[in-house]
């Protein structure tokens, strides 16, 4: 072979491992920036979209999983029963409505259950990764999503999400009068997160701490990244996955109750059957009531004050 050829067979060689060595590198850096749990101000990957990786481990949530966490480590109270619910309906379905802000730590971890436990009857598009607020806030820089941009897919209810503040406490989507009369009859401290699920149940706070998203559940442990915690959903045998996915399924519970028991795949397993529920102070209201924890503080500490808002009548 001639000098010139060795010369260019070199060459591609070259060519070839820097190319190799560029996307490792490319990759490694990629993985860094995406796994960060995003101290100080936060994230870049705030408000980006999931990636589809962390979206199919939040819809993947096996139905073992969820059998094997049943209730996770919530207390639970004796079921209740309504008396006489006015139907919150969109169209002909049952309505979840969620009010929350995006700097709420609290509001930060119920994210996670909720989605877990929509996905069993919908499709979201257009979740975006966010944080709760940085410090000076309770446990800063949560790890959760945001719904103001999602959209929420199901033949059996419909969503409707108020991400009402973002994560620098300014103004961001606005209540309606109706939903904002919601909450304030059956929220009485105005705190977030507030759900009301087809005006039938209603959760008000978080329910789990946030302190649980953190390394060692401690207040003063980084938070997990989005990648830590999505990895663990599908693992019974995870902290994480017990309270997010115990959490999940006292929701699934209440709106497997309230669409008629659909899908039955879903309903009729026994994870869809732990809720308990407790008759709201209203009298005409049920409230989810796993709220109250072992060894930890009263439920009026895994919540926010809504923002400030003209109260409206019904």
């Amino acid at each position: 072979m001639s000098r010139k050829g060795r010369r260019a067979g070199k060459k591609r060689s070259y060519t070839g491992i820097i190319i190799i060595v560029l996307v490792v590198i490319t990759g490694l850096v990629g993985y860094f920036i995406f796994t960060q749990s995003g101290t100080g101000g936060g994230s870049i990957l705030n408000n980006q979209p999931v990636d589809p990786a962390v979206a199919n481990q939040l819809s993947g949530v096996s139905l073992n999983t969820l059998g094997a966490v049943g209730s996770g480590p919530a207390g639970v109270t004796a079921t209740k029963p309504i008396s006489n619910p006015t139907p919150l309906l969109l169209g002909s379905k049952p309505e979840v409505l969620y009010m929350g802000a995006e700097y709420c730590p609290f509001c930060a971890a119920e994210r996670w259950s909720m989605i877990v436990a929509l996905d069993k009857f919908g499709n979201f598009t257009g979740l975006k990764y966010m944080q709760s607020a940085s410090q000076p806030e309770i446990y800063p820089n949560t790890p959760t999503f945001t719904f103001r941009d999602a959209t929420y897919s199901s033949n059996y209810i419909a969503f409707v999400s108020v991400e009402q503040v973002d994560r620098a406490h300014n103004q961001l989507q606005t209540a309606t009068a109706n939903e904002t009369s919601l909450m304030s009859l059956y929220d009485s401290g105005l705190s977030i997160p507030f759900l009301d699920l087809g005006n039938v149940y209603s959760l008000t706070g978080s329910q789990f701490s946030p302190v649980n998203l953190r390394v060692g559940g401690q207040a003063t442990g980084a938070p997990y990244n989005w990648t830590q915690i999505s990895s663990q959903l599908d693992n019974s045998s995870s902290p994480l996955a017990q309270n997010i996915d115990g959490a999940a399924n006292r929701l699934i519970s209440a709106i497997c109750k309230i669409d008629g028991g659909q899908p039955s795949s879903v309903c009729s397993q026994g994870f869809a059957q732990v809720a308990s529920f407790e008759r709201h102070s209203s009298g005409s209201q049920v409230q989810i009531s796993d709220l109250v924890f072992r060894g930890t503080p009263s439920a009026s500490a895994f919540s926010r004050f809504a923002p400030t808002r003209q109260i409206a009548q019904l």
